[in-house]
């Protein structure tokens, strides 16, 4: 009947209406070509990646954005030389002879192990202790390189935890000028024994000699510097 032509032309009307209508046809147009690009871009892509894959040996990982976390925790910019310098320049116009003194001796003290700080304390009475030096044989008999150097009995006189290490001890001591070196004391020669006996002292002995010439044996002494009497007082006054 004339309803149901009616109805079965609605759809027909509809797509000449679109048709005819420029507005609907460009969006038709659009959505199509929208559709079809992002396909395009999509297929470019993986292609791209299927490439970088078989340069690399595997998928390509890109980094990760740094957190908040990794942000914070990087360290802030350290001052300048500049700065250093001026500030010290500054203290040392209001600084006192007092104060510098007992900053200079602060500075020293946190360089130190307890170790060096007993073999401070045993030379601290004024007394001495024996050391040696071990130098090697060239092969035309002369004098060679040092083997073993401030190797020193306060090792075992002031009781250190780790006496092998006494000669380490004193050559950061020496360089500190905390303690200095003497000419050999003739009268401590049983001393003198004692630490050519130790074992580290006949191993470097054993490395240094060459052939039937045997090593060279420097004896000297250890004992305290100006400067490592004027620590130890200040120290134990305990006013600064």
């Amino acid at each position: 009947g004339p309803d149901d032509e009616q109805k079965s032309n609605q759809p027909e009307s509809g797509l000449l209406a679109t048709a005819l209508n420029p507005v609907k046809l460009a969006g038709a147009a659009f959505g199509i070509g929208f559709k079809a690009a992002g396909w395009a871009e999509r297929q470019a892509m993986r292609i791209l990646r299927d490439r970088l894959d078989a340069a690399t040996g595997g998928p390509l990982a890109l980094p990760a954005a740094p957190t908040k976390d990794d942000s914070e925790s990087e360290p802030t910019p350290a001052v300048t030389l500049d700065a250093k310098m001026q500030s010290l320049l500054h203290r040392a116009v209001e600084q006192s002879t007092k104060g510098g003194r007992s900053e200079l001796f602060h500075k020293i003290l946190d360089q130190l192990v307890p170790d060096e700080a007993r073999i401070l304390g045993a030379l601290a009475d004024g007394s001495s202790s024996p050391l040696v030096n071990i130098y090697g044989r060239s092969r035309s008999g002369g004098d060679g390189s040092a083997v073993l150097s401030n190797a020193s009995l306060i090792g075992r006189t002031a009781h250190l935890a780790l006496p092998r290490l006494t000669d380490t001890y004193v050559t950061h001591l020496l360089a500190l000028r905390l303690v200095e070196i003497g000419p050999e004391d003739e009268s401590k020669g049983s001393d003198y024994e004692i630490l050519m006996a130790e074992t580290f002292i006949l191993d470097a002995l054993k490395k240094a000699s060459w052939g039937p010439l045997p090593a060279k044996v420097e004896k000297q002494t250890l004992r305290l510097s100006e400067l490592g009497r004027s620590l130890w007082d200040a120290a134990q006054a305990g006013n600064e």
